[in-house]
């Protein structure tokens, strides 16, 4: 089991800048991390990673990793959130899947979102056609 630990992720600037985002919270199923670089709390990038055991009518384990990513401006000299972008991956793993299926699936997720067609897609807001 990892332990909960600051992070260090690149974004998305022609020179890619490293931000740390630190532990905020663990419980031992869901974890939160921030990069409190931004002015304000409210502005703070958050990246959080929950991991459920099959439960109830669900027969997978369910990882869900979400990004929530803030905009913060000067409005008549005070800070101000005005909008922002996220994201959510959720994973969805039977329990008697190997730990090469497992690995498959990660890899093929973080080679997708690598991808020059998908980057292209997200980044000029367009469709595959």
């Amino acid at each position: 089991m990892p332990a909960i630990a600051t992070m260090a992720i690149n974004d998305g600037q022609a020179a890619p800048v490293s931000h740390n985002f630190d532990p905020v919270t663990t419980d031992g199923s869901l974890a939160k991390w921030a990069d409190r670089s931004p002015s304000i709390p409210a502005g703070y990038r958050t990246i959080s990673h929950e991991v459920l055991p099959p439960a109830g009518g669900r027969t997978a384990h369910k990882i869900t990793i979400g990004h929530y990513m803030p905009t913060v401006v000067t409005v008549s000299g005070v800070d101000t959130v005005v909008r922002f972008s996220s994201a959510q991956v959720i994973l969805n793993i039977a329990p008697d899947s190997s730990l090469q299926e497992r690995k498959d699936l990660l890899a093929y997720v973080a080679n997708q979102l690598a991808n020059a067609n998908v980057k292209t897609s997200v980044q000029n807001l367009e469709p595959f056609y």
